[in-house]
């Protein structure tokens, strides 16, 4: 069990996330990170620990200087990878261009694993998670297909739970959210949007709360919102080296 946290608006992004970090740490206290953008960079910062050690280590870079209103964090109970910040959430893909947040099992993860590296694609840790966000800029590089396509291209093809959320660089003002057998709520106020794992990290922002269902993806991009399902077809070019993921 983890915990994930997400905002979208106008408002500095890491006194919130922070927040709903104190408030989600039951479900996991092994570590804790932060990533955001700002000037077309994912900036990551992970802490093996308590929030309060990740809170210590931004205060001593100065992050709030730098972040914006877009930004994902998590907080672990370890499964998969000991509790290291090489294994602390958020992970990114290799290109750094895509970071996923994650509450959940990935059960087929050896196989794709071993599909991406034939692929030359390098892991940095030893979690799940790190094979789902390499799986979706693997649909997203090298298959080129659209960043909300990928993100449901490689759910479709991985076994077990999840809640995510997921960044990427190329596209500043989105977040992709989605579930199936992990809890996940979105939370709605003007023009603001608030992703997290139960509610009590965003009823002091809003009372507007949808509860995502199974297998259903919220894409929030600028000021607006859709929940769409993640089953639906996506279509990949003939050429893809088909994986086998059992």
């Amino acid at each position: 069990m983890c915990g994930i946290v997400g905002y979208k608006g106008s408002r500095n992004c890491l006194p919130i996330l922070l927040n709903g970090l104190k408030k989600l740490e039951y479900r996991g206290y092994d570590s804790a990170g932060i990533a955001f953008l700002s000037n077309n960079k994912i900036h990551r910062t992970r802490r093996v620990g308590k929030v309060k050690e990740l809170e210590n280590a931004l205060n001593d870079k100065k992050s709030s200087s730098k972040s914006k209103g877009l930004g994902i964090a998590h907080t672990r109970w370890a499964t998969h990878g000991e509790p290291l910040q090489k294994n602390a959430h958020p992970h990114s893909d290799q290109s750094n261009k895509i970071c996923l947040v994650h509450n959940g099992i990935i059960e087929n993860h050896e196989p794709i694993k071993k599909f991406l590296k034939s692929k030359k694609i390098k892991f940095n840790s030893d979690t799940d998670t790190e094979v789902l966000v390499q799986l979706i800029s693997y649909f997203y590089s090298n298959v080129k297909l659209d960043f909300e396509q990928s993100v449901r291209a490689a759910l479709q093809r991985v076994d077990g739970a999840y809640a995510i959320a997921v960044l990427n660089v190329d596209f500043p003002d989105m977040m992709i959210a989605a579930r199936k057998g992990s809890p996940l709520v979105l939370g709605l106020k003007d023009n603001e949007f608030f992703i997290a794992s139960d509610i009590s990290p965003i009823i002091k922002y809003t009372q507007n709360i949808i509860y995502l269902n199974d297998s259903e993806m919220a894409v929030i991009n600028e000021n607006s919102y859709e929940i769409k399902s993640v089953d639906k077809d996506v279509i990949l070019p003939k050429k893809v080296e088909k994986i086998d993921y059992k």
